[in-house]
């Protein structure tokens, strides 16, 4: 064993030194760039630990369930226990029931504490239940969801030291990978709370990760303030290699990083990016724009330039865009997209919502949706039109709340518009006094208010044709309708069978159509003992030749007709067995979003396949945030905005003054998209500035191409 530690100094020199952090009793924190192979450094340490301590227990704690997945393939063993985040708390609090109960309640008194609010919080609503963790949150029912877990689960290894002496007590060690996408609340837990443990031996916690790939919001990003302590036990280890990114692409990622990680070509010539001469492969970085946007003209010009530039071969070829609503024209969703996101019948919804919350006003059951919209409407211009809300005593502050977001000769309007974005938690504590103010001298609880009342005023611009079946039913019905574009594009799952796990956004009505396409493609690409399986599940006979030629018929009538809707696909589905419709999850969905369920039946079911196949991975299209972790042979990343106001590539290459957070959040993002390229990186802007384009020229060299030109 002593031997094979001593092999690792040289072939895994941050697998050595991690081993030694661990004798003398110490975290440590991996830090290695995009590509440099962290798992297989995580996987090699678990190896050698089990060689060297063979009764040590092990947990492993990771973001998805695909990197899971992977750990549990690398290496089975029974002293591994691997698991995601949210599962992995849950094993640890669950048979707490008495202390989970009391903290709920605890939590539920606290009015920061949004996610577990109750009316009457006494601990005797639990009486004969247990509390459960779900997909769904009903606390008086004693359940808890996705979103409750981390803060209940903190808030217990905070107040019960039996709960860390028991963690101590079972796990010799806890690794943490992808530590950046991790709840602040889970490292409270792993470096705080645990660690104040009466225990003599305490549990090494180890981290794998990038702080350079930290993209997700509720991310810790870092732990510097851990590694900065003087007392600290966290020892940082860098892993500078890439064994995936060619000598370009290397070269332009490191210009990327605002760290102290420089990464370098693994030694390995087995490593991907190696060539037989030891000497790394070079690949192709290209930098190109153009006055307006002409992506067909970009791909053709690529594909030109190289045979490896295949836009139809979605496996090795990638166009990264920021956002599902960019890709969804281009990939053929768009109606379906603009349902579930442009909807103005919806955002008309939430704007009333917010008015009757606002205002504490309700209507009675029989009121319709028309008088509802109608009577606000009036109520706004009232409003807007009386001294308090034309006025609203705001240009005595207008000065103040500049400070906020400051800026020269902005109208009173555009600076609404700016401050609706500015959350609470994110204003200079010195400065929240000016929203309290605000709230109080002009009576308006929220600033966003302000902003979209506006939009209240709209009612007669509703579409006739979306508006006119709903106006004159009760608002009742609609007063709770809301949907998300997550319930349409999430794609948190890993096969079929993963289709209702926990934190899955996507709602029944898509998931009855994922269900249905699923066997559909069964039956297309020939599989037909699973797509006899799950008919003959749902009570189909075929008791004859004739029988299933007719089935035969059917579906293959069904799979050519490209006009056919969604909804005939869900009545066909049904009346041939493939997909049932009377469905509790699907007959849920009507009842409660009987409009959404109206407005997607009509769309062409070719539309849904579309989807389908964008959300499988069947077509190049890919969001910037859900490629991290994925690897292509070739990568174009189109840099257009998405009016998402908390990304802009024109600041990043700008470097654009104030708007640090902005930047940092951006150039991230760039630096994760850029670093997926195993041969060759694209890179599209249109419409450049000069500074642009010097910007380009720092870090593309002479791989600048102008399209306008070419």
């Amino acid at each position: 064993m002593v031997t094979k530690r001593l092999e690792l100094k040289d072939k895994q020199p941050e697998v050595f030194e991690i081993l030694e952090h661990i004798d003398n009793q110490n975290h440590f924190l991996l830090s290695g760039g995009a590509g440099s192979g962290k798992t297989y450094s995580l996987v090699s340490i678990i190896r050698q630990i089990l060689d060297e301590q063979p009764t040590a227990q092990i947990a492993c704690i990771t973001y998805t369930n695909a990197a899971v997945k992977e750990i549990e393939e690398r290496v089975n063993h029974k002293k591994l226990k691997v698991s995601t985040i949210h599962d992995f708390l849950w094993d640890c609090i669950k048979n707490f029931q008495n202390e989970l109960k009391k903290c709920i309640i605890d939590l539920a008194k606290e009015e920061s504490v949004t996610s577990f609010q109750l009316e009457n919080p006494d601990i005797s609503i639990f009486e004969g239940k247990d509390i459960e963790y779900k997909e769904f949150v009903s606390l008086t029912e004693g359940n808890i969801s996705h979103n409750e877990l981390l803060t209940l689960a903190n808030y217990m290894f905070a107040n019960y030291s039996k709960l860390c002496d028991s963690i101590n007590d079972k796990f010799n060690f806890i690794f943490v990978d992808e530590y950046q996408d991790t709840d602040r609340q889970v490292v409270e837990i792993l470096l705080d709370h645990l660690s104040r443990s009466k225990k003599t031996n305490k549990t090494i916690i180890g981290f794998f990760g990038d702080t350079m790939q930290s993209i997700y919001d509720e991310g810790i990003g870092n732990l510097d303030e851990y590694l900065k302590k003087e007392d600290t036990k966290l020892k940082k280890v860098i892993k500078a290699e890439n064994r995936r990114n060619p000598q370009k692409v290397i070269d332009l990622a490191n210009k990327l990083r605002t760290d102290d990680v420089i990464q370098k070509p693994s030694k390995d010539v087995k490593a991907p990016n190696m060539l037989v001469d030891e000497s790394a492969k070079e690949g192709n970085v290209l930098f190109l724009h153009s006055t307006n946007s002409d992506l067909p003209k970009l791909k053709k010009y690529l594909s030109n330039l190289d045979i490896k530039w295949n836009f139809d071969d979605s496996k090795n070829t990638k166009e990264l865009n920021l956002t599902h609503n960019l890709i969804a024209s281009q990939a053929n969703f768009s109606t379906l997209m603009s349902i579930y996101d442009k909807d103005k019948f919806i955002e008309h919804l939430s704007k009333v919502r917010k008015y009757l919350k606002i205002r504490q006003v309700d209507f009675d059951d029989n009121t319709t949706v028309n008088q509802v919209f109608t009577q606000i409407a009036k109520n706004v211009k009232e409003e807007i039109d009386s001294k308090s809300l034309s006025h609203f005593t705001v240009l005595k502050y207008l000065e103040k709340l500049r400070t906020l977001h400051p800026s020269q000769n902005e109208s009173l309007s555009d600076l609404i518009q700016k401050l609706k974005p500015i959350k609470e938690d994110k204003i200079e504590p010195s400065k929240k006094y000016l929203i309290n103010e605000f709230k109080n001298d002009t009576g308006i609880i929220e600033i966003d208010y302000v902003y979209d009342i506006k939009i209240l005023k709209d009612v007669e611009k509703l579409d006739e044709e979306i508006y006119k079946p709903v106006k004159d039913e009760p608002f009742i019905k609609y007063k709770n309708l809301y949907v998300v574009k997550d319930h349409l594009v999430d794609d948190k799952k890993e096969s079929e069978d993963e289709e209702n796990k926990k934190g899955s956004k996507r709602d029944n009505l898509i998931k009855h159509l994922f269900k249905i396409q699923h066997t559909l493609l069964y039956y297309e690409n020939k599989n037909f003992s699973e797509f006899f399986r799950i008919i003959k599940k749902n009570e189909r006979k075929i008791n004859s030749i004739e029988e299933k030629r007719k089935l035969k018929d059917d579906i293959e009538k069904l799979l050519k007709n490209k006009t056919t809707t969604i909804g005939e696909v869900i009545d066909i589905a049904d009346e041939l067995r493939i997909v049932i419709k009377n469905d509790k999850p699907l007959n849920d969905f009507i009842k409660s979003s009987e409009y959404i369920y109206n407005r997607v039946r009509e769309v062409s079911y070719q539309e849904f396949i579309n989807l389908y196949n964008y959300l499988e991975g069947f077509t190049p299209y890919s969001t910037q945030h859900k490629t991290k972790g994925s690897e292509y042979d070739n990568v174009l990343i189109v840099l257009d905005n998405g009016n998402w106001a908390k990304y802009n590539f024109k600041y990043l290459f700008e470097n654009t003054k104030d708007k640090e957070d902005i930047i940092e959040r951006t150039q991230k993002l760039f630096y994760v998209c850029c670093t997926r390229a195993k041969e060759n990186l694209a890179v599209y802007y249109i419409k450049p500035s000069e500074k642009v384009l010097e910007t380009a020229k720092e870090w593309f060299g002479d791989s600048i191409i102008n399209l306008d030109e070419s």
